[in-house]
């Protein structure tokens, strides 16, 4: 049996969602290893939280305005924090840091700031939505951070969105920029929001992954039919009031490339209007529930592959 992966976690902290009473606004190291251990998972990808303190939270709390203080880079202290952590708090180095970046604010800021994480850092990940960047800009003038992947073999993964509602992280423009790079393993997250087509181009793709994280919550969003996964007509047709089955179903879709992920703590979601709370350890019993030969191709096999290139 090998190791089992869990390739999408946040640690840290989010002001600007805590005084906006947004919820989850934070983790820590201890909090993730003490749920794997509970849970009979060896390793996780770990990452910042998604609105670091370079942006204003006041603004963001009260007006919802993404604006960059003066002076600052985006993930200029989050990722050099979560190594520090890590450090201390993770001898044996079961967590993964990945580094977060932001594609539309400060491109060569954030490499340099980046480059001396390199040989401690595993990857890099963007969630653009939050911080309202446009994940496309990595087709032209952000083509350094991917340059930078390319350069050191590091992994990359992107937060995806179907929604018309969001313009910075459409599935389509993860495709596209995963398109743009065939020598870099991309993870497409969220499990490209059930959308069958864009599943069967990833399935098609050598060097696209997908993670099926908060799966549980994206299985009660199908069945309420929110405009945060495929509508009806594109989505993969499956049972989500059965989310193991929908699982099984999305594996098979992948071809060996669909990766299991918590999305801890967000795997819960509680923001204005929206509540929707599953643990980790609603999350994990999905993944035991899988017949053996699944579970260790999406929590073993197809992470090692993603992560490391084997």
């Amino acid at each position: 049996m090998g190791r089992l992966y869990d390739v999408h976690t946040h640690i840290g902290t989010d002001l600007g969602f805590y005084l906006r009473g947004w919820w989850p606004y934070a983790a820590t190291a201890q909090d993730l290893l003490t749920q794997m251990d509970t849970n009979g998972i060896d390793r996780a990808v770990c990452f910042p939280f998604t609105l670091p303190s370079a942006f204003d939270s006041n603004a963001f709390a009260k007006t919802g305005d993404i604006k960059l203080q003066p002076g600052r880079v985006p993930f200029d202290r989050e990722n050099a924090l979560l190594r520090q952590e890590l450090d201390r708090l993770d001898p044996k180095g079961r967590l993964l840091q990945f580094a977060m970046f932001d594609p539309a604010r400060l491109v060569q800021e954030q490499v340099r700031l980046i480059e001396p994480l390199i040989g401690k850092i595993k990857g890099l990940k963007a969630q653009t939505t939050v911080i309202q960047s446009p994940i496309a800009r990595l087709l032209d003038d952000a083509k350094p951070l991917m340059e930078l992947a390319r350069e050191h073999n590091l992994p990359v993964l992107f937060h995806t969105a179907v929604s018309p509602n969001d313009s910075w992280a459409q599935a389509a423009d993860c495709l596209a920029v995963a398109g743009a790079y065939p020598d870099v393993r991309f993870n497409l997250a969220h499990s490209l929001r059930f959308d069958r087509e864009y599943l069967e181009m990833a399935g098609a793709m050598p060097n696209v992954w997908v993670d099926c994280s908060a799966h549980l919550a994206h299985c009660q969003l199908a069945r309420e039919n929110s405009p945060a996964v495929a509508a009806a007509g594109r989505r993969l047709l499956t049972d989500y009031s059965k989310p193991v089955e929908a699982l099984a179903a999305i594996a098979e879709i992948l071809k060996g490339k669909c990766l299991w992920g918590s999305d801890n703590p967000y795997m819960s979601w509680c923001a204005d209007t929206m509540r929707i709370i599953y643990s980790y350890a609603d999350e994990a019993a999905l993944l035991h529930a899988l017949p053996s030969a699944v579970r260790q191709q999406i929590a073993s096999a197809a992470p090692e592959a993603w992560l490391f290139g084997n």
